[in-house]
């Protein structure tokens, strides 16, 4: 517009636009301060080797922080090791200085100690530790083969020197009297390349245990001697034995060590020459140089080199110094040696290590003199008991309570009068025991055995070989000073000293005589004082021990116990043997069984005496071969025995005297009743019986239905069904056993053979089985046919065979007519016995019924 006046605007000098750039330039030099400070720096690392260290991934570690990785691996400069160059964080650069320490960490597994399980799961690490905080910066590190002397050790550390390392090793620990107090860190050669330095670590708490006047011992592996005293082991605990070990002492006037001294590691503790000395009164007991001294199986002591003064031998030991408080007035020492006894080897670990010294310690005053005895003074309450002999016993035999030892025997006596005592020690904790208390021997193995099952029970082994004794209270009563054979006789209590006579009936008095012992339990209760004849036998006179009366008047039986006893089964032969004096002069044995038996009567056998019988007789021409003992059974069940064989007054007939089992007996002594010789049959025609070729023949029963009868001739044949005689002019191939056929069927057999009287013909006799009898009718036939028919001529032949078995032992054959069979025959009915068969008879076929 024309004429008006201008509008001026006054500018600022800067666009706001201008901050976008300037922001862009903060940013961007933000960004580079920021990587200078984080590119971090480059080191070298030499390694050995570069096993387990992989670029990209291997970490550099401080404090269990990832400080770092590993870029690359190159050959060193020197072409000997591998450069390892590693990326280390900027944070961390202050750490990378003179004298830092790099390692790798890996798992390792010793004897002693596990570690680096952690690179299991996250891989192979490297170490740092770094050097003094005033050291300059530094970029190229040799690295070494672990942690270095020291590392992360929460203690003390100390320096030990060494003519030799031995067999101990990193990780092998340091002991004080028993109790692990630190471990060695690191072992290296000395400057001089003559000696051994060892870095070890004290626990803090520990510290304080190191004086100056400390002396260091190794207790590493087994260490051994041998010589003519024997064979000298010494051990410490299955690390040590492992790994190595390491014991020191702590005097208590010395002062404290000073830090950085270096202390002397020493081969045993005899080498160290560190405890109390004191002298030992050996007597004749072969002490050596170097014995261990043991306290609960813990070495604290060695005899020193033995001199030998104007006033004799002198023994001297060294103990440790803690242990030295041991050492009192009340305290003994006890020579311990292996030692054979009949309950077994005692001390066996002195079979390898020889004889030691153990030290019994009980507290009292402190002393510098200790005697040697060759067992320790029993403590307890001491019983002194009488003994008809001590035969079993032996010292330091155990006494028994309900299963649980109490004592033991301390010593066996005979004075001068021919007494024996034996001397027991009562545990303390057991002297309430003896109120009332009743001392027998301790039996191995006792069985009783009744209808109601077997009862058995054994004492512990020990007591099989060495003896034992039990004890038993009876309450009301006071402790008696005897120990008896048994505890039945402990119970009774009985001590009178004479005899009591009893007087036994017996048929024959065969197998004793007079001194036979006679036996309770296996225990000597007595003796055969005379052998008299009496009005019905023999009368045995016996003596019975005055302990053992009591049980008369529990109505025992009595039997005569055999020197040999013989059992024959199908499996084997079972014999027992008793012992020499049973052999030489036998014996009787007795106990409670309630049978009803009068108690002065002396059976043959423990079973006779068991068996409640009644007695059956039997007769016969003569004796089959029988004898006394041979079974009477039922159905292969043993229900009697034969107990005597004779003949009859008029020297006739054999006569048996049986005894069966009262229990079964009434159905076997009634009319009707049969006994039957059985004994084994071999021959062509088959065996039977075989088991009696080894037991002996026996006689089976047949129970009866009639009056009541004692006397039954013995039959020598089995019971059959029909009886047939069968008569012939010659015997044919005939024997006994032959069978007797019906239409090839075995149905019975021939069962004797003998010539008639006037000679003219043979009599056979047959038996046919009862299930079978049916079949033979007056009008039958029997003809032989044993071995082999033949018929031959000119124009042809046969041969005939009945059966194998006929052709082998003979037999006989015989058939019925279908018509006019006649009517049924009694026994012994008598047939003629053709020599072979008629063409119609093979042509019969009857059906007979029963």
């Amino acid at each position: 517009m024309v004429g008006a006046e201008p509008l001026i605007e006054k500018r600022r000098w800067l666009s706001p636009v201008w901050l976008l750039p300037l922001i862009a330039l903060l940013l961007a030099g933000g960004f580079l301060y920021q990587q200078v400070v984080s590119r971090g720096q480059l080191i070298e690392i030499n390694f050995a080797q570069g096993n387990g260290i992989l670029p990209g991934k291997t970490q550099i570690r401080y404090q269990g922080v990832a400080i770092g990785i590993v870029q690359d691996l190159e050959l060193a400069d020197d072409g000997r090791k591998i450069a390892v160059l590693a990326k280390i964080d900027s944070q961390a650069r202050s750490l990378m200085r003179k004298g830092s320490e790099f390692w790798l960490v890996s798992p390792r597994a010793s004897l002693t100690e596990i570690s680096g399980l952690d690179t299991l799961v996250s891989g192979n690490y490297i170490n740092v530790q770094p050097g003094q905080e005033s050291n300059p910066p530094e970029e190229t590190f040799e690295a070494l083969e672990g942690p270095p002397p020291g590392y992360q050790a929460q203690g003390r550390v100390l320096h030990l020197t060494a003519d030799s390392l031995g067999s101990i090793g990193i990780g092998a620990k340091l002991y004080f009297r028993g109790i692990e107090v630190g471990s060695v860190i690191n072992t290296r050669l000395g400057k001089d390349n003559q000696h051994v330095l060892l870095d070890v670590v004290i626990e803090p708490r520990f510290e304080h245990l190191v004086k100056a006047d400390t002396r260091f011992w190794n207790i590493s592996g087994i260490k051994s001697s041998f010589s003519l005293a024997g064979v000298s082991v010494e051990a410490g605990s299955l690390s040590s034995i492992l790994s190595g070990g390491i014991a020191f002492d702590s005097p208590n006037a010395s002062p404290e060590s000073e830090k950085g001294q270096i202390f002397v590691l020493y081969k045993g503790l005899a080498e160290a020459a560190r405890g109390e000395r004191i002298e030992i009164l050996a007597g004749d007991l072969a002490i050596k140089e170097g014995m261990p001294i043991l306290y609960e199986g813990i070495e604290i002591g060695r005899i020193d080199p033995v001199r030998l003064t104007d006033k004799g031998r002198v023994v001297t030991a060294l103990f440790n110094p803690e242990q030295a408080y041991r050492i009192t007035d009340n305290s003994q020492l006890i020579w311990e040696s292996a030692s054979l006894s009949p309950a077994g080897v005692k001390h066996t670990d002195r079979l390898l290590t020889g004889p030691a010294i153990r030290l019994d310690y009980k507290p009292g005053n402190l002393t510098q003199t200790l005697a040697l005895i060759d067992r320790a003074t029993p403590i307890g309450t001491k019983v002194v008991l009488r003994a008809d002999d001590l035969t079993g016993l032996s010292q330091d035999a155990p006494i028994w309570y309900k299963g649980l030892q109490v004592g033991q025997i301390s010593q066996l006596v005979l004075d001068s009068e021919g007494q024996a005592r034996v001397e027991l020690h009562i545990a303390p904790d057991y002297g309430h025991l003896l109120k009332g208390a009743r001392f027998y021997r301790a039996t191995p193995l006792l069985i009783n055995a009744d209808l109601s099952g077997i009862k058995v029970e054994t004492s512990p082994v020990s007591t099989w070989l060495a003896g034992g004794i039990s004890l038993v209270q009876v309450p009301n009563s006071e402790q008696l000073s005897y120990l008896y054979p048994s505890q039945e006789l402990a119970l009774l209590g009985s001590r009178a000293n004479k005899p009591r006579q009893w007087i036994l009936q017996a048929a024959q008095a065969d197998g004793i005589g007079v001194g036979s012992p006679v036996l309770y339990l296996g225990l000597e209760a007595g003796k055969v004082s005379a052998l008299r004849a009496g009005k019905e036998g023999v009368e045995v006179v016996l003596a019975i021990n005055a302990a053992y009366a009591p049980l008369l008047a529990q109505q025992p039986q009595f039997w005569k116990k055999p020197a040999l006893e013989t059992q024959f089964r199908l499996d084997g032969v079972e014999v027992k043997v008793g012992n020499l004096a049973t052999l030489l002069r036998g014996a009787i044995e007795f106990d409670e069984l309630a049978n009803g038996h009068s108690s002065h009567q002396l059976f043959e056998s423990k079973a006779q005496a068991q068996a409640k019988v009644r007695t059956v007789s039997l007769v016969a021409d003569s004796n089959p071969g029988l004898k006394i003992g041979s079974p009477i059974r039922y159905r292969g069940v043993d229900i009697g025995h034969v107990e005597q064989i004779m003949l009859q007054p008029s020297m006739g007939q054999v006569m048996f005297k049986a005894a069966l089992n009262a229990q079964y007996a009434a159905r076997f002594l009634q009319s009707g009743a049969r006994f039957n010789l059985v004994e084994a049959k071999v021959g062509l025609g088959g065996i039977a019986h075989l088991d009696t070729l080894v037991k002996g023949a026996f006689i089976d029963a047949e129970p009866g239905k009639g009056a009541s009868r004692d006397q039954f001739p013995l039959s020598q044949h089995e019971p059959v069904g029909l009886a047939l005689t069968l008569t012939s002019r010659a015997v044919d191939g005939l024997a006994i056993g032959s069978p007797l056929l019906f239409r090839k069927m075995v149905v019975g057999s021939v069962t004797n053979i003998e010539l008639a009287r006037d000679g003219s013909e043979i009599v056979v006799a047959v038996n046919i089985q009862q299930e079978y009898a049916h079949l033979v009718r007056a009008n039958s036939r029997f003809w032989n046919v044993s071995g082999v028919k033949a018929d031959i001529g000119l124009t042809g032949g046969t041969i005939e065979v009945e059966t194998v078995q006929s052709l082998l032992a003979g037999g006989i054959a015989f058939t019925t007519p279908e018509q006019e069979m006649g009517s049924t025959v009694k026994a012994n009915h008598r047939y003629p016995l053709h020599s072979k068969a008629q063409k119609e008879w093979l042509e019969w076929n009857p059906r007979i019924a029963p």
